[in-house]
């Protein structure tokens, strides 16, 4: 009789919260962090079947397409002194191949949203990073406090370590966690930060600027300006909790961050993408309900424009 491995409860909560999570339905994010906070293996446990899954993905992006070969055809007697040559150096070029590839560094892990959609991701160390919709976040395989923003939105919250800082690599620069809560948005070439709790460092060129909680930063690519302002630590990462808030941010700028958290196209009218904005939406139902509502707090109207949205000036 065969011996089968008794069945792991934890394991299987896990993949199950993995294959939930993966699902751009899914809305039961309050049960998933309570199930997260209940043990800390539970973070470890869907940290490896999140690896697990990124892995086979991976694999069988990769794996081979077999292609038959022609048969060849008979070679005249004089060019059989080549044969032995040939192999000789398509043996060395492979050997070159072989070595040059065991140099390299192994491909992050990578995880995505499509927009609308939410995930979670527990990292190794016992972090972890909520994605909003239409983000990619990459993360080292050999160091798990070491993570890329690619684009999109993210909030972390981090298991400080001073030996072991942790960092979010954004726009050419890098954010080090000196606290436990942050917020990092990633649009075309701009990178605005906000702290909940704790403090980040933001470092770039040899500058670093401290940003203790209460406080945002917002900086364009190749930029010497850095623009400092005032934050409700409560609001940070809000989006994650059921609301939007903005605070000065541009009409245009929430239409993106709108966009990227309902997973439908924001437009807003050229005279109108400057505007500084300040209130903060529920999330509560969707588009059809929330759009509406945003712009009667901000004194614009909400016109359905094809599949998306478009911001114009009240009458």
């Amino acid at each position: 009789m065969t011996n089968r491995p008794e069945p792991d409860p934890m394991t299987d909560e896990a993949i199950a919260w993995a294959v939930r999570v993966g699902d751009p339905a899914f809305d039961d994010w309050e049960g998933f962090e309570r199930w997260l906070s209940a043990d800390p293996a539970h973070a470890a446990a869907y940290h490896a079947t999140s690896a697990a899954e990124a892995e086979m993905v991976a694999m069988l992006a990769s794996e081979p397409k077999v292609v038959p070969l022609p048969v060849p055809a008979p070679r005249p007697a004089w060019r059989r002194w080549a044969i032995p040559a040939a192999a000789a150096l398509a043996a060395a070029v492979v050997g070159t191949v072989a070595v040059e590839t065991q140099l390299q560094p192994a491909a992050p892990l990578v995880y995505e949203t499509a927009a609308g959609a939410r995930r979670t991701i527990a990292l190794e160390d016992g972090s972890s990073a909520i994605l909003n919709g239409g983000t990619r976040l990459e993360a080292s395989r050999d160091d798990a406090r070491s993570l890329t923003l690619v684009h999109g939105q993210a909030t972390f919250t981090v298991r400080h370590d001073e030996a072991h800082p942790f960092r979010v690599a954004v726009g050419g620069a890098s954010v080090v966690d000196v606290g436990t809560r942050f917020d990092i948005v990633r649009d075309a070439r701009e990178t605005r930060i906000a702290v909940s709790e704790g403090a980040v460092d933001w470092q770039r060129d040899g500058n670093s600027v401290r940003l203790n909680a209460g406080r945002s930063l917002r900086v364009a690519d190749g930029s010497s300006r850095v623009e400092l302002a005032d934050v409700a630590p409560d609001t940070v990462g809000g989006w994650a909790q059921g609301q939007l808030s903005f605070d000065g941010v541009t009409l245009a700028e929430a239409a993106a961050d709108l966009a990227r958290t309902l997973g439908t196209p924001v437009a807003v009218d050229p005279a109108l993408a400057r505007r500084p904005v300040r209130a903060t939406v529920r999330l509560d139902g969707g588009a059809e309900r929330i759009m509406p509502r945003f712009a009667a707090l901000t004194g614009v109207r909400a016109i359905r424009d094809g599949a998306g949205w478009r911001l114009a000036a009240s009458p």
